[in-house]
């Protein structure tokens, strides 16, 4: 990610972080928590930590530092209420969703004031647990189908103040469970139990599954994944009007090459979303 656009009422695409020299406000922003691998939650091993996690394994890189201004601008809106949950989305697979919200996830974490919950609403093709390092493990597929306990299935990173909830093993119903009154409910009671945590759902592509329209009623804001080069204008235009302008906090160009960094890669897999 090397630069990130909003979109406007009028549907004018306008830059908002300029140049790879911004840097976040130094006296609105706390000094950063450092990482502690040494305490990192039994069986974590770092090296099958996704290497795109940037924001971890590279927190000093020009890309992490793309997080830090992006993550400044949610926390310290120059106007109206900071977002207490934010769904990450796509028009279609491949343009780097899980890639934007698992390394804010890990930027904002390193904010001495805030809790992260990174929530993996794609059940059709789940990455979350993957980039953290974890195995297969059982997820929000559970909690919503089988009622487990959510405690159960919270997973602790090696981020001291991140906390995922991977998606679980991939269900034969994905978009009645993500669009039921279960899903709902369970959003509304985790911003309404945590006045200091950020809730990040990283949700399936809006253009390919019915999911996302569900979940975007549910959030403050949406932060739409644009691929530079491949998303087509008209389509990411549509997909805003259809998840409603005024959710929408801005848009981040992916694959973007400013010409100062050699990190260009297409972060999300293939595959067809089948229903």
């Amino acid at each position: 990610m090397k630069e990130a656009i909003a979109i406007q009422k009028d549907d004018t695409l306008i830059p908002i972080f300029k140049t790879p020299d911004a840097r976040p406000i130094k006296e609105e922003t706390p000094a950063e928590r450092r990482f502690a691998f040494n305490r990192a939650p039994a069986g974590f091993d770092i090296n099958k930590v996704d290497r795109n996690l940037i924001s971890l394994l590279q927190p000093q890189s020009f890309e992490a530092e793309q997080f830090k201004i992006l993550r400044t601008n949610l926390l310290f809106p120059t106007s109206g209420k900071k977002p207490r949950s934010i769904m990450v989305t796509s028009v279609t697979e491949g343009e780097g969703k899980s890639f934007v919200a698992a390394n804010l996830a890990v930027s904002v974490a390193t904010h001495v004031n805030w809790n992260v919950l990174l929530v993996d609403c794609d059940l059709r093709k789940p990455s979350v647990h993957r980039q953290f390092g974890f195995p297969e493990v059982p997820g929000l597929s559970h909690y919503l189908s089988n009622g487990t306990k959510l405690p159960s299935l919270l997973q602790k990173t090696a981020v001291e103040h991140l906390t995922i909830l991977p998606a679980g093993r991939p269900p034969d119903n994905p978009s009645e469970l993500l669009s039921s009154e279960r899903m709902a409910a369970f959003i509304d009671e985790l911003v309404a139990r945590y006045n200091d945590r950020l809730i990040i759902l990283d949700s399936p592509p809006a253009k390919l599954t019915a999911e996302s329209a569900a979940l975007a009623r549910h959030v403050d804001g949406i932060l739409l994944v644009i691929k530079h080069g491949s998303t087509p204008r008209d389509s990411a235009v549509e997909l805003v009007n259809k998840l409603g302008k005024d959710k929408i906090l801005g848009a981040i160009v992916n694959n973007f090459d400013a010409g100062s960094s050699r990190y260009q890669k297409k972060y999300y897999g293939g595959g067809y979303y089948g229903k």
